[in-house]
């Protein structure tokens, strides 16, 4: 890590299973509208900016009062529905502790906006870990064009190509990738062609294996004796 000057995390799906979430209200508002919405749209709206995803539904149904209704059923049943279900994704918070124990300064950048995202990290203890933090509603272009992962970088003061990203998303990662970051990236709904996987730094089952690849195993290793 001794050329790393920060570690930058996406937080819906790489932080917080926000991802879960969104995916049961998004299917449960289709079938409450009688929508067959093709399942290669919903893995598609993962990592997605909200008008990419409206963009997406009104190519497929040509129906812009429908896709109003569509996304404001979601957002209810989503509200209802992280009420309840919402947790942290595994090996987060402890990936955040042994990272910050470390010394490693950590940012996010989140395509979520700032008055949801901030409540959304309060509620499982994790804005004290953020050195800085950018939100979608601050960037014109969302990913997977690199602006948020740029402006992360910048309020920083630092080289974006001394940073690493972490991500669960292809739109995310390809984000990352092309600000320049060393990506991590962690998928759980979608699935990374082999062009991404190989422009990825590596390609993790969860959060659990990040300090290993941030600070070296023994690093790893020794916080985790320390903090047992």
């Amino acid at each position: 890590m001794n050329d790393l000057a920060a570690v930058i995390f996406d937080m819906d799906g790489t932080l917080v299973d926000t991802e879960r979430v969104s995916q049961t209200a998004w299917r449960r508002a289709a079938a409450d509208l009688g929508l067959d919405v093709p399942e290669r749209i919903w893995h598609d709206f993962v990592g997605c900016s909200i008008g990419n995803a409206r963009t997406m539904i009104n190519e497929e149904f040509g129906d812009l009062a429908l896709t109003d209704r569509l996304f404001a059923h979601q957002r209810d049943l989503f509200f209802e529905i992280e009420d309840e279900a919402l947790e942290p994704c595994p090996g987060a918070l402890e990936a955040l502790s042994a990272l910050s124990e470390a010394g490693v300064t950590l940012a996010l950048a989140t395509s979520t906006a700032r008055e949801h995202a901030i409540l959304t990290l309060e509620r499982f203890g994790m804005v004290p870990y953020f050195s800085s933090m950018t939100f979608g509603d601050e960037i014109e272009r969302a990913k997977p064009e690199p602006d948020i992962y740029l402006k992360a970088a910048a309020r920083l003061a630092v080289d974006p190509a001394t940073c690493a990203a972490v991500e669960d998303s292809v739109n995310g990662a390809r984000a990352a990738v092309a600000a320049g970051m060393r990506t991590y990236l962690v998928p759980e709904w979608a699935t990374p062609t082999p062009d991404l996987m190989d422009r990825c730094a590596a390609v993790l089952d969860s959060l659990h294996e990040l300090p290993a690849c941030i600070l070296g195993p023994e690093a790893a290793g020794r916080l985790s004796v320390e903090g047992a």
